[in-house]
């Protein structure tokens, strides 16, 4: 982001005011969605952050909020599964209703599955697991979109770039108290390709072939973003099998499908997962691996000015 595009802001002050913005959809989601959304500023995605939430909210003015503190709940709901129509729902809102109903049902019966149908933007899907993580249990999501990414081999966009996150929690203390797996399965994200059209970059070697499926670097010229190898081709295709066709969000116009697995350990046997998460994480380290969701939360971050703007207003603080 451009400097004077930007301006710092404490984090604290960044979740107030998104949590502002958010409190008609229900105090129950409003919380998660606020920090999933600041994660994507802190972690220096702006696509994924305040300006996503912006966009989400406006394209979702006048929709008929869930009442009161309860926040969203499901359309459909049996035993340890449910279904969230997220149409009225701007997307982190969706994301985070979703995450805390699977979350409720691990409590209670071990494991708990919700589908999400007509999803809008969520940011980044790591963000929300994390919560669970935390909370001492086992969170999965994985997040379908429409067609940008061509099969391992292929030239010719069949999928989205169908992010998926796993976390788990972990023994360390302070803010590394979850491991955390997030990634696109494609070899470049939407957000990335944009990052490269804005500052006239080009992209990175084999990421993206052109409409006559040749190999390409220009961002103006991509006709399908390439997986993330053979093994991102085929994660990808098994985010779309569960969040685009469980859901029954492929091929559907309104919007995006979401995925969401939550697990309690002991339900498994398993009472330690924390410490054996992080005997697993110190072995990493020591390899030479980096440890996902070890960086500390920052105290400040860098908004988009409009955006921070336009969420002030949104929240009824113009300031």
């Amino acid at each position: 982001m451009p400097p004077s595009r930007a301006v710092r802001v404490t984090t604290a002050a960044a979740l107030d005011r998104a949590r502002a913005a958010l409190a008609p959809f229900g105090t129950a989601d409003a919380d998660l969605a606020a920090r999933a959304v600041i994660a994507g500023d802190a972690s220096g995605w702006p696509e994924f952050g305040v300006a996503l939430l912006v966009r989400e909210l406006r394209a979702h003015a006048g929709a008929p909020a869930p009442a009161g503190a309860q926040g969203a709940e499901p359309v459909l709901s049996t035993g340890a599964t449910a279904t969230v129509d997220a149409r009225d729902l701007p997307g982190p809102v969706a994301l985070a209703a979703a995450t805390r109903l699977a979350g409720d049902r691990a409590r209670r019966q071990g494991v708990g599955v919700v589908a999400v149908r007509h999803a809008g933007g969520t940011g980044r899907v790591g963000a929300y697991v994390r919560a669970l993580a935390e909370d001492g249990l086992v969170g999965v999501a994985l997040a379908h979109s429409g067609p940008t990414v061509a099969p391992y081999g292929g030239s010719a966009a069949v999928v989205g770039t169908n992010p998926l996150a796993v976390a788990v929690p972990r023994a360390a203390g302070g803010t590394h108290r979850a491991l955390v797996l997030d990634a696109a399965t494609s070899a470049l994200t939407l957000a990335g390709v944009r990052r490269h059209g804005r500052d006239g970059s080009p992209l990175p070697e084999g990421a993206a072939v052109d409409a006559a499926g040749l190999p390409t670097r220009d961002p103006g010229q991509i006709a399908a973003i390439l997986p993330a190898g053979l093994l991102g081709s085929l994660l990808g295709l098994t985010v779309e099998t569960l969040a685009g066709l469980v859901t029954g969000a492929r091929g559907d116009a309104e919007g995006r499908g979401l995925w969401v697995l939550a697990l309690d350990p002991r339900a498994f046997g398993t009472d330690d997962l924390p410490e054996r998460a992080e005997r697993l994480s110190r072995e990493w380290s020591d390899a030479g691996g980096h440890v996902p969701g070890s960086r500390p939360d920052a105290d400040e971050v860098d908004v988009d000015r409009d955006a921070w703007d336009a969420l002030g207003e949104l929240g009824g603080d113009p300031a």
